[in-house]
């Protein structure tokens, strides 16, 4: 017996595009993923306007204020030792810019707690509200 061959039934003009295009599809992943596009927001011209001149420079506003209370009794405002009869001003003078300022009280065991009782009685004075109490050695 004999085999038969089979013919493709192909007609004339017809062409088997399966495989162009899974390589069109190929090459479009391979553009994609090794397309670097560029920074737009480098290469931006941004025009700013000058400083105003005539504004005046604005006011140093402290954020946080720390009194040390010593063994001795003696009181230091931002680690500078300031004396008992200008402590009062000094703490009105820097309260003045902000009321809100943060108040860090740091005393050590040795204290003398009457001089605690004073700072927080001058603090109460300036108008301060933002009060903290902390003990160090």
């Amino acid at each position: 017996m004999a085999r038969s061959r089979k013919r493709s039934h192909l007609v004339a003009g017809e062409l088997n595009l399966t495989a162009m295009i899974d390589v069109a599809f190929q090459m479009l992943n391979f553009f994609v993923i090794t397309m670097k596009p560029p920074d737009v927001l480098a290469n931006l011209d941004v025009s700013r306007p000058a400083p105003d001149k005539k504004a005046a420079a604005p006011k140093t506003q402290i954020n946080f204020l720390r009194i040390t209370i010593l063994p001795d009794g003696n009181v230091a405002v931002n680690d500078r030792l300031v004396s008992k009869e200008n402590f009062d001003r000094t703490l009105k003078q820097l309260t003045a810019l902000d009321k809100s300022v943060t108040v860090l009280i740091a005393c050590t065991p040795q204290s003398p707690h009457g001089k605690l009782v004073e700072v927080l009685d001058l603090c109460s004075n300036a108008g301060l509200t933002n009060l903290s109490l902390v003990s160090v050695d």
